[in-house]
């Protein structure tokens, strides 16, 4: 799928100042970017991510972000133990960055929110050919919320304002994790 296959294609500037949420891994190896751990490149199973090029995936609110990396639709149950390897960050935006804006297509192509990886991995490869640093798209896990992914987020592009583990050292769950578990009905097990 390439932007041409859009009727219109329109931009977005995500402003200095905004904040995004984000889960990932606490531990373990990945490509750094500031505070950001993300996937290793070439393993193309995000859904907009490109193939020399790490991306890193954020929700406009935590509870956005724990749906769409854990609590999917498709989970029959979440396991303790994995969210203790987990944690939740909240950034904020250091500078102005376009994005390609697919959030008014989303009622017209289902794909943008399907699992067909293949062809919305396409349109990220173009949007980034014509220079976008990234797309903001509706979440395929929560109505009415905005999801963002950035190409290669530099340190001048994304700042650490926390980060939070899902389970605490008391073993307490986080309260974002809480309300996602409550309101997705994903059973945790431990």
């Amino acid at each position: 799928m390439k932007f041409s296959d859009l009727e219109i294609v329109t931009t977005y500037s995500l402003a200095s100042g905004q904040s995004l949420f984000r889960v990932q891994r606490a531990c373990g190896s990945a490509v750094r970017r500031g505070p950001l751990k993300l996937a290793p490149v070439g393993h193309l199973s995000g859904r907009f991510d490109l193939p020399g090029v790490p991306c890193a995936y954020f929700g406009e609110a935590p509870d956005t972000a724990l749906y769409e990396a854990l609590f999917r639709r498709e989970a029959p149950l979440l396991s303790v133990h994995e969210l203790r390897r987990r944690e939740l960050l909240a950034v904020q935006i250091r500078r102005n960055v376009q994005l390609g804006d697919l959030r008014p297509h989303t009622p017209s192509w289902p794909v943008l929110q399907s699992l067909r990886f293949s062809e919305t991995q396409e349109l990220a490869r173009d949007a980034y050919a014509a220079g976008l640093e990234g797309l903001i798209y509706r979440s395929a896990q929560q109505h009415g919320q905005d999801c963002v992914v950035l190409f290669d987020p530099r340190a001048n592009v994304v700042a650490l304002r926390t980060r939070t583990p899902l389970v605490g050292t008391d073993n307490a769950l986080n309260r974002w994790v809480v309300l996602a578990a409550q309101r997705s009905k994903v059973p945790l097990v431990p």
